[in-house]
């Protein structure tokens, strides 16, 4: 049986471990992955990790709230957010021209316009196929879909069970990451998209940790510009869910 934490000592010190914890984790850490670690750490360190071990949700999400007051008040030019169900530490955008400088940063990279309006129309109407992408934007999509994949911001979902079975594609958790989003219920309008697309660019390039390099999508806007018309896309479509495991290299060829 769960139990609260008893005291108020107890509560300071869990705290500080959970800010501890998403300060030193790459990705936004949930509830559950916090309260694991508190029970597997017991498990190895029964003295300093045992008080903790029967930590509720509600006690992590106390410990949350209070950082999360913490950052707002302290003007430290950082703050704990909640983003993708999870929660990590980012810099203040305002001290973005001074992080630049101190890191030596060039120009970040930045979605272009056509694919702005391209992963919008996925984020809003998902699942849905390329042909009723390209129904909507009215230009070939193609080369836009492979930049938003290799970003790991879209994903093949599963397939449409239309003639050919083409593959239907929606976003994944590193879209709601990289624009801050806590679920799909909160997302903004597409101008809003790309001001936080800035944001998130300087951001990505800023940070001295990261190993991933961003593909530019420079030539995403020629590519949109010589496209030609598309087919007419189906208006009726029905859903089959799949593990990504099922899709291979070929797969894409299926969609042509």
């Amino acid at each position: 049986m769960e139990m609260t934490m008893s005291t108020d000592e107890s509560l300071v010190e869990l705290k500080e471990i959970v800010g501890a914890l998403i300060l030193a984790s790459r990705h936004p850490l949930t509830l559950a992955q916090i309260r694991a670690n508190l029970r597997a750490v017991a498990e190895t360190d029964k003295d300093r990790g045992g008080p903790f071990a029967t930590a509720r949700e509600t006690d992590v999400r106390a410990a949350i709230e209070q950082l999360l007051q913490e950052t707002r008040r302290s003007g430290a030019g950082f703050r704990l957010v909640e983003v993708a169900a999870g929660y990590r530490f980012q810099s203040d955008e305002r001290c973005g021209p001074w992080l630049k400088h101190l890191l030596h940063v060039e120009k970040p990279h930045r979605l272009s316009r056509p694919a702005l309006e391209t992963l919008a129309i996925i984020a809003y109407r998902q699942p849905l196929t390329r042909l009723e992408i390209e129904g909507v934007r009215g230009v070939n999509v193609d080369h836009i879909l492979r930049v938003l994949m290799e970003m790991q911001l879209i994903h093949m979902v599963g397939r449409s069970k239309l003639a050919g079975r083409p593959m239907l594609f929606g976003t994944t958790k590193r879209f709601l990451e990289h624009f801050g989003l806590g679920d799909l219920k909160q997302l903004p309008g597409i101008e809003q998209l790309a001001r936080i697309d800035r944001h998130r660019a300087d951001e990505l390039a800023q940070s001295e940790n990261t190993g991933e390099d961003v593909p530019d999508t420079a030539e995403a806007d020629e590519a949109d510009e010589d496209a030609k018309q598309p087919e007419k896309s189906a208006t009726q479509k029905t859903v089959e869910d799949v593990d990504d495991d099922e899709f291979d290299e070929d797969d894409e060829d299926d969609d042509e």
